[in-house]
């Protein structure tokens, strides 16, 4: 297996992507939709933007994915007083179970990504992973 930083990042990714789509479409849910669940369930009725920056998605499709989770029936859409520019977007009772088991399939998706590693090479691999993310961030901005 090459070694490299981009191509162990690119299939390790790939390779937890489906783990967690194919275990997501079980439960009926489309791709991206399972992150979404995930972050309404902190950041219930945040601005519909925050979604796409969060994920780094386009606006369009961060609309896709939301207009399939309303007919779905796990999310609403809907402006607020004084800020009719802006959809805010909030978990239905249907939407918070789902995200709920959402929750746990992400934690054990990640439970079997991390096995074997120490609590410290866990901190430290999230530690290292955000200093790069905040490094690509950074150039992105520029």
């Amino acid at each position: 297996m090459e070694q490299s930083f981009h191509h162990l990042l690119l299939i390790t990714e790939t390779l937890f992507q489906k783990k967690v789509v194919g275990q997501a479409a079980e439960m009926g849910l489309l791709p991206g939709q399972s992150k979404i669940l995930d972050y309404l369930q902190e950041h219930d009725g945040c601005e519909q933007k925050a979604l796409g920056q969060v994920f780094c998605l386009e606006a369009a499709t961060v609309t896709g994915i939301l207009q399939r989770m309303e007919q779905a029936g796990l999310v609403r859409r809907q402006v607020r007083e004084g800020n009719r520019k802006s959809q805010y977007v909030y978990l239905t009772p249907s939407g918070r179970e789902a995200a709920v088991q959402v929750r746990q399939l992400f934690s054990s998706c990640e439970s079997s990504a991390l096995e074997g590693l120490s609590p410290e090479q866990i901190r430290q691999l999230l530690g290292l992973l955000a200093q790069i993310y905040q490094n690509l961030t950074k150039e992105a901005n520029h």
